[in-house]
Protein backbone atom coordinates (compact mmCIF):
# COMPACT_ATOMS: atom_id res chain seq x y z
CA UNK A 1 0.00 0.00 0.00
CA UNK A 2 1.47 3.36 -1.07
CA UNK A 3 0.22 6.04 1.32
CA UNK A 4 0.42 9.75 0.57
CA UNK A 5 0.06 12.20 3.47
CA UNK A 6 -0.81 15.73 2.38
CA UNK A 7 -0.31 18.69 4.73
CA UNK A 8 -0.74 22.37 3.85
CA UNK A 9 2.39 23.31 5.79
CA UNK A 10 5.51 21.50 6.95
CA UNK A 11 6.41 21.33 10.63
CA UNK A 12 9.73 22.76 11.75
CA UNK A 13 11.82 25.92 11.99
CA UNK A 14 11.60 26.45 8.21
CA UNK A 15 7.85 25.82 8.28
CA UNK A 16 5.39 26.16 11.14
CA UNK A 17 5.74 24.97 14.73
CA UNK A 18 2.26 23.81 15.67
CA UNK A 19 0.35 20.64 16.49
CA UNK A 20 -1.52 20.68 13.19
CA UNK A 21 1.80 20.51 11.36
CA UNK A 22 3.61 18.17 13.76
CA UNK A 23 0.85 15.56 13.63
CA UNK A 24 1.09 14.61 9.92
CA UNK A 25 4.90 14.56 10.06
CA UNK A 26 5.04 12.28 13.09
CA UNK A 27 2.27 10.00 11.84
CA UNK A 28 3.86 9.65 8.41
CA UNK A 29 7.27 9.00 9.96
CA UNK A 30 5.81 6.19 12.10
CA UNK A 31 3.93 4.74 9.13
CA UNK A 32 6.97 4.65 6.81
CA UNK A 33 8.49 1.46 8.30
CA UNK A 34 5.11 -0.30 8.00
CA UNK A 35 4.22 0.55 4.39
CA UNK A 36 5.50 2.78 1.58
CA UNK A 37 4.70 6.29 2.79
CA UNK A 38 5.34 9.79 1.51
CA UNK A 39 4.57 13.25 2.92
CA UNK A 40 4.07 16.37 0.83
CA UNK A 41 3.50 19.95 1.96
CA UNK A 42 3.53 23.40 0.37
CA UNK A 43 5.73 26.46 0.68
CA UNK A 44 9.39 27.01 -0.15
CA UNK A 45 10.49 24.07 -2.37
CA UNK A 46 12.51 21.42 -0.54
CA UNK A 47 13.12 17.69 -0.56
CA UNK A 48 14.49 15.60 2.30
CA UNK A 49 14.16 12.39 4.26
CA UNK A 50 13.04 12.20 7.87
CA UNK A 51 14.25 8.77 8.98
CA UNK A 52 12.63 6.40 6.44
CA UNK A 53 10.10 9.01 5.27
CA UNK A 54 10.52 10.96 2.00
CA UNK A 55 9.25 14.53 2.38
CA UNK A 56 8.72 17.02 -0.43
CA UNK A 57 7.58 20.64 -0.27
CA UNK A 58 6.06 22.12 -3.44
CA UNK A 59 5.73 25.78 -4.32
CA UNK A 60 2.04 26.42 -5.06
CA UNK A 61 0.78 28.47 -7.98
CA UNK A 62 -1.37 30.46 -5.56
CA UNK A 63 -3.31 30.27 -2.31
CA UNK A 64 -7.00 30.61 -1.67
CA UNK A 65 -7.71 32.42 1.53
CA UNK A 66 -5.18 34.13 3.78
CA UNK A 67 -3.85 31.47 6.18
CA UNK A 68 -1.67 29.43 3.84
CA UNK A 69 -3.80 26.31 4.33
CA UNK A 70 -5.40 26.22 0.86
CA UNK A 71 -2.55 25.96 -1.68
CA UNK A 72 -3.25 25.29 -5.36
CA UNK A 73 -0.53 23.21 -7.02
CA UNK A 74 -0.70 21.02 -10.16
CA UNK A 75 1.88 18.70 -8.56
CA UNK A 76 -0.90 17.40 -6.32
CA UNK A 77 -2.44 15.51 -9.25
CA UNK A 78 0.75 13.56 -9.99
CA UNK A 79 1.30 12.78 -6.31
CA UNK A 80 -2.22 11.44 -5.86
CA UNK A 81 -1.94 9.43 -9.09
CA UNK A 82 1.06 7.47 -7.78
CA UNK A 83 -0.56 6.71 -4.39
CA UNK A 84 -2.89 3.89 -3.35
CA UNK A 85 -4.32 5.86 -0.41
CA UNK A 86 -4.41 9.62 0.21
CA UNK A 87 -4.59 11.09 3.73
CA UNK A 88 -5.17 14.86 3.77
CA UNK A 89 -4.63 16.86 6.96
CA UNK A 90 -6.68 20.03 7.70
CA UNK A 91 -10.08 19.21 6.26
CA UNK A 92 -11.63 22.72 6.46
CA UNK A 93 -9.56 23.79 3.43
CA UNK A 94 -9.56 23.94 -0.34
CA UNK A 95 -6.64 21.49 -0.17
CA UNK A 96 -9.06 18.87 1.18
CA UNK A 97 -11.50 19.76 -1.62
CA UNK A 98 -8.79 19.15 -4.21
CA UNK A 99 -7.65 15.86 -2.68
CA UNK A 100 -11.18 14.43 -2.61
CA UNK A 101 -12.04 15.69 -6.10
CA UNK A 102 -8.81 14.40 -7.68
CA UNK A 103 -9.05 11.17 -5.71
CA UNK A 104 -12.55 10.49 -6.99
CA UNK A 105 -11.52 11.22 -10.58
CA UNK A 106 -8.56 8.83 -10.28
CA UNK A 107 -10.35 6.19 -8.22
CA UNK A 108 -8.22 6.71 -5.11
CA UNK A 109 -9.55 6.46 -1.53
CA UNK A 110 -9.10 9.74 0.34
CA UNK A 111 -9.15 10.16 4.13
CA UNK A 112 -9.39 13.47 5.98
CA UNK A 113 -8.18 14.57 9.42
CA UNK A 114 -9.27 17.72 11.23
CA UNK A 115 -6.60 19.64 13.15
CA UNK A 116 -8.89 22.56 14.04
CA UNK A 117 -7.41 24.81 11.37
CA UNK A 118 -9.29 26.22 8.42
CA UNK A 119 -9.09 28.50 5.41
CA UNK A 120 -11.15 29.35 2.37
CA UNK A 121 -12.80 26.23 0.97
CA UNK A 122 -15.68 24.76 -1.03
CA UNK A 123 -16.41 21.97 1.46
CA UNK A 124 -20.18 22.46 1.49
CA UNK A 125 -20.62 23.14 -2.21
CA UNK A 126 -18.55 20.12 -3.22
CA UNK A 127 -19.77 17.95 -0.30
CA UNK A 128 -16.13 17.18 0.36
CA UNK A 129 -16.55 15.41 3.70
CA UNK A 130 -19.46 13.30 2.47
CA UNK A 131 -17.47 12.22 -0.59
CA UNK A 132 -14.31 11.37 1.33
CA UNK A 133 -13.72 7.67 2.00
CA UNK A 134 -13.36 8.28 5.71
CA UNK A 135 -12.74 10.84 8.45
CA UNK A 136 -9.85 9.88 10.75
CA UNK A 137 -10.33 12.14 13.76
CA UNK A 138 -8.03 12.83 16.68
CA UNK A 139 -10.57 12.65 19.52
CA UNK A 140 -14.13 11.68 20.36
CA UNK A 141 -14.65 15.36 21.18
CA UNK A 142 -13.71 16.17 17.58
CA UNK A 143 -16.04 13.46 16.28
CA UNK A 144 -19.06 15.22 17.83
CA UNK A 145 -18.82 17.81 15.04
CA UNK A 146 -19.74 15.19 12.41
CA UNK A 147 -22.83 13.31 13.70
CA UNK A 148 -24.30 12.76 10.23
CA UNK A 149 -21.06 11.15 9.06
CA UNK A 150 -20.62 8.79 12.02
CA UNK A 151 -20.37 5.79 9.68
CA UNK A 152 -17.28 7.30 8.07
CA UNK A 153 -15.57 8.30 11.35
CA UNK A 154 -12.71 6.49 13.05
CA UNK A 155 -11.09 8.05 16.12
CA UNK A 156 -7.33 7.48 15.88
CA UNK A 157 -6.17 9.92 18.62
CA UNK A 158 -2.53 11.02 18.52
CA UNK A 159 0.78 9.73 19.73
CA UNK A 160 4.35 10.16 20.76
CA UNK A 161 7.60 8.39 19.92
CA UNK A 162 8.49 6.76 23.27
CA UNK A 163 12.10 6.21 22.20
CA UNK A 164 12.67 9.90 21.54
CA UNK A 165 10.57 11.18 24.44
CA UNK A 166 11.83 9.26 27.45
CA UNK A 167 13.38 9.94 30.85
CA UNK A 168 16.76 8.20 30.81
CA UNK A 169 18.07 6.35 33.87
CA UNK A 170 20.85 8.89 34.42
CA UNK A 171 18.32 11.76 34.47
CA UNK A 172 16.61 10.82 37.72
CA UNK A 173 18.18 13.81 39.45
CA UNK A 174 17.31 16.31 36.73
CA UNK A 175 13.80 17.06 37.97
CA UNK A 176 13.32 20.48 39.54
CA UNK A 177 10.50 22.31 41.27
CA UNK A 178 9.49 23.72 37.89
CA UNK A 179 6.24 24.15 35.97
CA UNK A 180 6.62 24.02 32.18
CA UNK A 181 4.33 25.32 29.44
CA UNK A 182 5.13 24.14 25.89
CA UNK A 183 3.32 25.51 22.86
CA UNK A 184 2.69 28.66 20.89
CA UNK A 185 2.25 31.86 22.87
CA UNK A 186 -1.28 32.68 21.70
CA UNK A 187 -4.30 33.92 23.71
CA UNK A 188 -6.42 30.76 23.69
CA UNK A 189 -3.64 28.84 25.46
CA UNK A 190 -4.56 30.72 28.66
CA UNK A 191 -0.94 31.08 29.78
CA UNK A 192 -1.80 34.06 31.98
CA UNK A 193 -3.70 31.72 34.33
CA UNK A 194 -0.52 29.75 34.97
CA UNK A 195 1.48 32.89 35.74
CA UNK A 196 -1.28 34.29 37.97
CA UNK A 197 -2.07 30.99 39.67
CA UNK A 198 1.30 29.93 41.03
CA UNK A 199 3.35 31.60 43.75
CA UNK A 200 5.63 34.45 42.62
CA UNK A 201 8.72 32.43 43.57
CA UNK A 202 7.63 29.28 41.68
CA UNK A 203 9.83 28.64 38.67
CA UNK A 204 7.90 28.67 35.39
CA UNK A 205 9.32 28.04 31.90
CA UNK A 206 7.36 29.12 28.82
CA UNK A 207 8.70 27.20 25.80
CA UNK A 208 7.23 28.44 22.54
CA UNK A 209 7.25 30.99 19.78
CA UNK A 210 5.35 34.25 20.10
CA UNK A 211 2.46 34.48 17.62
CA UNK A 212 0.57 37.43 19.13
CA UNK A 213 2.57 40.54 20.06
CA UNK A 214 -0.02 42.22 22.31
CA UNK A 215 -0.68 39.00 24.22
CA UNK A 216 3.01 38.30 24.78
CA UNK A 217 3.51 41.88 26.00
CA UNK A 218 0.72 41.27 28.53
CA UNK A 219 2.35 38.03 29.64
CA UNK A 220 5.71 39.76 30.13
CA UNK A 221 4.09 42.51 32.20
CA UNK A 222 2.30 39.90 34.30
CA UNK A 223 5.55 37.96 34.78
CA UNK A 224 7.50 40.99 36.05
CA UNK A 225 8.94 40.23 39.47
CA UNK A 226 8.14 36.52 39.16
CA UNK A 227 10.35 33.51 38.38
CA UNK A 228 9.12 33.19 34.80
CA UNK A 229 11.45 32.53 31.85
CA UNK A 230 10.45 33.00 28.21
CA UNK A 231 12.52 30.41 26.35
CA UNK A 232 11.34 31.06 22.79
CA UNK A 233 10.88 28.12 20.39
CA UNK A 234 12.17 24.85 21.86
CA UNK A 235 12.28 21.74 19.65
CA UNK A 236 13.68 18.24 19.53
CA UNK A 237 16.18 17.21 22.18
CA UNK A 238 16.01 20.59 23.88
CA UNK A 239 12.27 20.13 24.38
CA UNK A 240 12.77 16.64 25.77
CA UNK A 241 15.22 18.05 28.29
CA UNK A 242 12.66 20.63 29.36
CA UNK A 243 10.12 17.85 29.92
CA UNK A 244 12.47 15.75 32.06
CA UNK A 245 13.54 18.80 34.10
CA UNK A 246 9.97 19.84 34.97
CA UNK A 247 7.77 18.49 37.76
CA UNK A 248 4.63 19.36 35.79
CA UNK A 249 3.67 20.22 32.22
CA UNK A 250 0.82 22.74 32.24
CA UNK A 251 -1.62 23.35 29.37
CA UNK A 252 -4.23 25.89 30.61
CA UNK A 253 -6.12 26.37 27.34
CA UNK A 254 -9.53 28.06 27.22
CA UNK A 255 -12.45 28.24 24.81
CA UNK A 256 -12.76 32.03 25.17
CA UNK A 257 -9.63 34.17 25.40
CA UNK A 258 -9.07 37.40 27.32
CA UNK A 259 -10.05 39.39 24.19
CA UNK A 260 -13.49 37.74 24.11
CA UNK A 261 -12.76 35.60 21.05
CA UNK A 262 -14.19 32.09 21.18
CA UNK A 263 -12.30 28.94 20.22
CA UNK A 264 -14.75 26.02 20.42
CA UNK A 265 -11.99 23.68 19.23
CA UNK A 266 -9.01 25.23 21.01
CA UNK A 267 -7.64 21.81 22.02
CA UNK A 268 -9.06 18.88 20.09
CA UNK A 269 -6.07 16.80 21.25
CA UNK A 270 -2.89 18.14 22.97
CA UNK A 271 0.31 16.47 21.74
CA UNK A 272 2.50 18.11 24.40
CA UNK A 273 0.51 16.26 27.07
CA UNK A 274 1.47 12.95 25.50
CA UNK A 275 5.11 13.94 25.12
CA UNK A 276 5.37 15.03 28.76
CA UNK A 277 3.72 11.83 30.03
CA UNK A 278 6.10 9.78 27.89
CA UNK A 279 8.93 11.55 29.76
CA UNK A 280 7.32 10.57 33.10
CA UNK A 281 6.24 14.14 33.80
CA UNK A 282 2.68 14.55 35.13
CA UNK A 283 0.42 17.07 33.44
CA UNK A 284 -2.05 19.71 34.57
CA UNK A 285 -4.54 20.86 31.93
CA UNK A 286 -7.97 22.35 31.41
CA UNK A 287 -10.87 19.90 31.29
CA UNK A 288 -11.91 20.90 27.76
CA UNK A 289 -11.78 19.52 24.25
CA UNK A 290 -10.02 16.22 23.72
CA UNK A 291 -7.62 16.61 26.65
CA UNK A 292 -9.72 14.59 29.15
CA UNK A 293 -9.42 11.65 26.71
CA UNK A 294 -5.65 11.68 27.17
CA UNK A 295 -5.25 12.42 30.89
CA UNK A 296 -6.47 10.12 33.65
CA UNK A 297 -7.42 12.63 36.34
CA UNK A 298 -5.57 11.97 39.59
CA UNK A 299 -3.52 9.17 37.99
CA UNK A 300 -1.42 10.63 35.17
CA UNK A 301 -2.20 14.28 35.88
CA UNK A 302 -4.84 16.73 37.04
CA UNK A 303 -7.77 18.25 35.14
CA UNK A 304 -8.84 21.77 36.16
CA UNK A 305 -11.69 24.11 35.19
CA UNK A 306 -10.69 26.39 32.27
CA UNK A 307 -9.98 30.01 33.12
CA UNK A 308 -9.68 29.37 36.88
CA UNK A 309 -6.26 30.63 37.97
CA UNK A 310 -6.87 29.62 41.58
CA UNK A 311 -7.73 26.01 40.78
CA UNK A 312 -4.92 25.75 38.27
CA UNK A 313 -2.37 27.21 40.66
CA UNK A 314 -3.50 24.92 43.48
CA UNK A 315 -3.14 21.86 41.25
CA UNK A 316 0.32 22.89 40.04
CA UNK A 317 1.62 23.84 43.49
CA UNK A 318 0.15 20.66 44.95
CA UNK A 319 2.24 18.60 42.55
CA UNK A 320 5.40 20.66 42.95
CA UNK A 321 5.15 20.26 46.73
CA UNK A 322 4.72 16.47 46.51
CA UNK A 323 7.71 14.80 44.77
CA UNK A 324 6.34 11.34 45.58
CA UNK A 325 3.11 12.13 43.71
CA UNK A 326 5.14 13.48 40.79
CA UNK A 327 7.08 10.22 40.56
CA UNK A 328 3.96 8.09 40.93
CA UNK A 329 1.98 10.01 38.32
CA UNK A 330 5.01 10.14 36.05
CA UNK A 331 5.36 6.35 36.03
CA UNK A 332 1.61 5.93 35.45
CA UNK A 333 1.77 8.43 32.58
CA UNK A 334 4.54 6.53 30.84
CA UNK A 335 2.61 3.26 31.14
CA UNK A 336 -0.51 5.00 29.81
CA UNK A 337 1.40 6.20 26.75
CA UNK A 338 2.93 2.82 25.97
CA UNK A 339 -0.48 1.15 26.21
CA UNK A 340 -2.42 3.46 23.89
CA UNK A 341 -0.68 6.58 22.61
CA UNK A 342 2.45 5.78 20.60
CA UNK A 343 2.70 6.93 17.00
CA UNK A 344 3.18 3.29 16.03
CA UNK A 345 -0.25 2.46 17.45
CA UNK A 346 -1.81 5.47 15.70
CA UNK A 347 -0.24 4.35 12.40
CA UNK A 348 -1.68 0.85 12.89
CA UNK A 349 -5.13 2.30 13.58
CA UNK A 350 -4.86 4.37 10.38
CA UNK A 351 -3.81 1.40 8.25
CA UNK A 352 -6.69 -0.66 9.61
CA UNK A 353 -9.11 2.19 8.78
CA UNK A 354 -7.65 2.59 5.29
CA UNK A 355 -8.26 -1.08 4.58
CA UNK A 356 -11.62 -1.39 6.32
CA UNK A 357 -13.32 1.75 5.04
CA UNK A 358 -11.89 1.35 1.54
CA UNK A 359 -13.33 -2.16 1.25
CA UNK A 360 -16.62 -0.99 2.76
CA UNK A 361 -17.11 1.71 0.09
CA UNK A 362 -16.34 -0.52 -2.87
Amino acid sequence: MKVLHVSPLLFGPDGVVGGGERYPLELARAMAPLTETRLIAFGRPAERRVAALPVRVYKPLRYLGTKGLSPVAPSLVAEIARADVVHCHQMHTFLADQCVLIGRLLGKPVFLTDHAGGDRNLNRRLRTWQRATGLLLVSHFNARDFPSLARKVTVIHGGVDPERFVRRPDEAGRRRRLALYAGRLVPYKGIQYLIEGVRPETEVHLAGAAYHEDYVARLRALAAGRSVRFLGPVLGEALRQEYVSASALVLPSVEEDLYGKRYPKSEILGLVLLEAMACETPVVCSAIGGMPELVVDGVTGVLTPPGDAGALGAAVEGLLDDPAAVRRMGRAGREHILASFTWGRVAERCLAAYRGLTLETR
